[in-house]
């Protein structure tokens, strides 16, 4: 720690990070738009000047030279600095509230919104915005410029994202975060001067018309104004209206933390977490728009060979199922959370001490049968999509060694119980569709349905063919802790209020298991 003085105060600072990132740790806001602490430093927006000064040195003795006062005297730098490639030094002085710094801003600012349009009203990121934001705070209430704005058509550039050209102020976040992070050259500056725009310059000759990498809604996040959009949440909400909470992600067993946006009990979105240091600044399109899924297609009747009925007529027939199978297999379970993997585990145990034969394999995938549980698909997104395969590995809730003899084991089983596993969208790539699962093929294969009880969150095509199907509640209606891939315990809030009534699969399966004694009395 050094201890430097900003605007008059003296205070105690990281002298490994940068001045804007330093300040930020004891208070102190400097406004900015193309810094982010995970890309490259640039200093391209100017928004972030502040005056540097040093305290006066007599040359002869080396001391500091102080006023009548007592005070060192300052000599500040003529020429203002951007904060954020200034390194902390010791002793240095700050002015980040001076009327030359607050000078400099709002010239900054006027430049940034000669060609912006005023149309906050319509824009999606209205709300959310450090343009407007900034506008307000640090800019003037009016503009000098009488010339025609440019005026650019909105262009698609991704299979989810658009850019309104109008908008950008060329912070080149974008850029910077294709190319340093994702590892990709298909965005670049084009043109030049007031024509110069951002644009999709793919290098490679695979790569396809439009952008179509996992991460175009953190594009979307970078942009600290309404130039990238993403097209699946466009003109869905205005911010405000989102109730926002702390909790998980689903998508794979990297459990990011992220920030979840409902209105009206459906979950329109996942965002960064609301402290991004502490946990993770980028979250992918495969958990974050997946998420509507969450409040489409729910089963929430209970179904007989695909037919609906009461869940008190419906239970007992498949209760009675399980009481006289004597060779019992589950499938699946890594969707689930710790809790009900451990209470499934308990059941399974008791089903195991009345004489019956159960197998637990929750492996459904080439991935997982190739045990690449913590291979990383590219920089954050796990190969493994199940949130919670950590756990079921630990309980070991895997019963045979091949894939063959699992399939084929399967065929002789009286009852198959598969726990989530063909419901969307956490068990499978929804945009493929489960009839290209690996899982709904081996069943169709083998004719496996008329003997299958589907606990599940949705409807498909596989409750339609099933023996039985059991509604539970789904990952964003409950309380309940998942097991990362390198064993840290993360914990998911609910966000989501259930159909009341609606069980956890661990609780449908002890229903099933109490009225099978009951049965058995």
């Amino acid at each position: 720690m050094v201890k430097i003085t900003v605007d008059g105060t003296e205070v105690l600072v990281n002298e490994k990070k940068n001045l804007i990132d330093a300040l930020k740790d004891v208070g102190v806001s400097v406004p900015h738009f193309c810094y982010h602490p995970k890309l490259e430093v640039v200093g391209m927006c100017r928004l972030c000047m502040v005056e540097i000064g040093s305290a006066k040195v007599d040359p002869a003795t080396k001391q500091i030279v102080k006023d009548q006062t007592g005070k060192p005297i300052v000599i500040f730098n003529p020429k203002m600095q951007a904060a954020c490639n200034t390194p902390v030094t010791e002793g240095m002085y700050v002015n980040v509230n001076s009327e030359k710094a607050k000078a400099a801003r709002a010239g900054v600012m006027e430049f940034q919104l000669i060609n912006h349009p005023l149309d906050c009203p319509v824009c999606d990121k209205a709300g959310e915005c450090a343009l407007q934001d900034y506008s307000f705070s640090v800019g003037d209430s009016g503009s000098r410029f009488r010339e025609h704005k440019r005026n650019h058509p909105v262009e698609k550039i991704g299979t989810n994202l658009r850019i309104v050209h109008n908008r950008c102020i060329l912070c080149y976040r974008c850029v910077r975060f294709e190319r340093d992070i994702v590892g990709r050259d298909d965005l670049e500056l084009q043109e030049r001067g007031n024509e110069t725009v951002i644009g999709y310059t793919p290098l490679n000759a695979s790569s396809g018309p439009l952008l179509d990498t996992n991460y175009q809604g953190a594009l979307a996040d970078l942009c600290p104004v309404g130039a990238l959009l993403n097209e699946n949440t466009l003109f869905q909400s205005r911010v405000w209206w989102y109730d926002a909470k702390q909790s998980i992600c689903h998508g794979c067993s990297e459990l990011c933390h992220v920030t979840t946006n409902v209105k009206d009990n459906e979950l329109y979105r996942y965002m960064p977490p609301k402290n991004p240091e502490e946990t993770n600044y980028f979250i992918c399109d495969a958990g974050r728009f997946s998420v509507h899924e969450f409040s489409r297609n729910r089963l929430h009747a209970y179904l007989l060979k695909g037919h609906p009925g009461k869940s008190v007529d419906i239970l007992p027939q498949v209760a009675e199922n399980l009481l006289n199978a004597s060779k019992v297999a589950i499938v699946g379970g890594s969707t689930l959370s710790n809790e009900e993997v451990d209470a499934i585990q308990l059941l399974v145990n008791e089903w195991r001490n009345s004489s019956k034969d159960v197998a637990w394999e929750f492996r459904t995938e080439t991935p997982m049968w190739e045990n690449r549980f913590a291979e990383k698909a590219d920089f954050l997104m796990m190969v493994d999509r199940r949130p919670n395969s950590k756990k079921l590995l630990d309980s070991k809730a895997v019963s045979i060694g091949e894939r063959k003899g699992w399939e084929e084991y399967l065929s002789q089983v009286d009852l198959i119980i598969v726990l989530n596993e063909f419901s969307a969208p956490y068990a499978f790539d929804a945009t493929r569709g489960i009839e290209n699962s690996e899982l709904y093929k081996l069943f169709e294969q083998k004719d496996l349905w008329k003997k299958t009880i589907l606990v599940s969150t949705h409807e498909s095509a596989a409750t339609k063919k099933a023996l039985a199907s059991l509604p539970v509640k789904a990952f964003p209606e409950m309380e309940a802790t998942y097991t990362r891939h390198d064993g840290q315990i993360r914990k998911s809030i609910p966000v989501l209020k259930p159909v009341k009534g609606l069980k956890t699969a661990s609780e449908v399966l002890a229903s099933l298991s109490g009225k099978a004694e009951l049965a058995r009395r």
